[in-house]
């Protein structure tokens, strides 16, 4: 039996699909609030009639990171703990939810996995994790931490909660780990990186002239059950598809929804003014700020990744991201 976390997520949703193909037996967490419309709707689009039948075949469990007990119940008859639960933030005062949720959370499983008897932990981390380079071209698994003030509140979470996982393998845990980049896939599209999609579609004027790495869930899922079930333990493996500008991301999901593609290149100081103006339209109204100081310096850069390590280890072909664009695109006109 598998025991997942953030199940309801744009992952974990991928991930129980990806395991439920394996014939694995999963028993997942969520919240007592958690809305499982989501989850159903994926299931529906990648086992069509099968659907409802594979939905049920999961063992649901309330619970929460955060809530050793209901940890330590959940995890009881499991022999495989997959942790993908996690908070994302670039929000500057959501600093200490995020080290709360990341490395606490991350923390707590660890410690429950080696209280219960768990001996293997497959963990989700981030190339937000990954130490920053001017030496490299490409960053890769050998890259070193090194603080810096470029250091989002989000990667140094991320950091703290893969260190975590390093000592839960010092404690004899076999652990694999991956560093997915910004994950594409469908899912709801409020959420996340796939909020980019909703922007796209309602005319996104503005594009910038930075890149990074995007990923199919699809892959991240595959890798990260194949790893697991070859036993390829105590190792990171970048996951990444393609290093793509922001520009070119923007030109494909405008294609494939058919409007018009961002025209106008944002500037640096129209970045700057973009994200205080979206901070003050936060603390006066409440309204979500969707781009940060954190956001709009990395959207300005270029920082690519290299995923040479994942393909010799599994020999995987992963899904062209314009393939996971227009696939993504085909469930959101169908949902939305």
């Amino acid at each position: 039996m598998i025991f997942l976390t953030g199940s309801t997520g744009l992952l974990g949703s991928h991930i129980l699909v990806e395991l439920l193909k394996r014939d694995k037996k999963v028993k997942a967490l969520k919240r007592p609030t958690s809305n499982l419309s989501n989850v159903k709707s994926v299931f529906a689009h990648f086992f069509k009639t099968d659907a409802e039948n594979k939905f049920n075949q999961i063992e649901w469990v309330d619970g929460d990171v955060l809530d050793i007990v209901s940890l330590t119940n959940a995890m009881q008859n499991c022999t495989s703990v997959y942790h993908c639960a996690g908070l994302v933030s670039f929000v500057k005062r959501d600093f200490k939810k995020l080290m709360k949720v990341n490395k606490e959370g991350t923390a707590n499983i660890v410690n429950t996995c080696l209280a219960v008897g768990i001996k293997e932990l497959s963990y989700v981390s981030s190339t937000a994790a990954i130490g920053r380079s001017t030496e490299k071209l490409f960053y890769d698994e050998t890259n070193k931490w090194v603080t810096a003030r470029d250091n989002s509140n989000y990667a140094v979470s991320k950091y703290s909660a893969e260190n975590e996982v390093w000592r839960g393998v010092e404690e004899g845990l076999n652990v694999v780990i991956v560093n997915p980049s910004v994950i594409l896939g469908v899912g709801d599209w409020n959420d996340s990186s796939l909020s980019l999609f909703k922007a796209i579609k309602k005319g996104l004027k503005f594009y910038t002239p930075g890149a990074n790495a995007f990923v199919d869930a699809r892959d991240v899922a595959f890798c990260l059950s194949e790893l697991t079930d070859r036993k390829i333990y105590n190792e990171r493996f970048l996951v990444i598809s393609e290093n793509l500008g922001y520009k070119n991301l923007f030109e494909l999901m405008a294609n494939a929804f058919h409007v018009k593609a961002p025209s106008i290149l944002t500037k640096p100081w129209m970045a700057q003014v973009a994200w205080r103006v979206e901070g003050v339209l936060n603390f006066l109204f409440k309204k979500k700020q969707n781009i940060t100081k954190e956001t709009a310096h990395s959207s300005m850069h270029t920082t690519k990744y290299s995923n040479d390590k994942i393909k010799a280890a599994i020999a995987h072909e992963f899904i062209p991201i314009e393939q996971s664009v227009n696939d993504a695109v085909v469930y959101f006109k169908k949902v939305y």
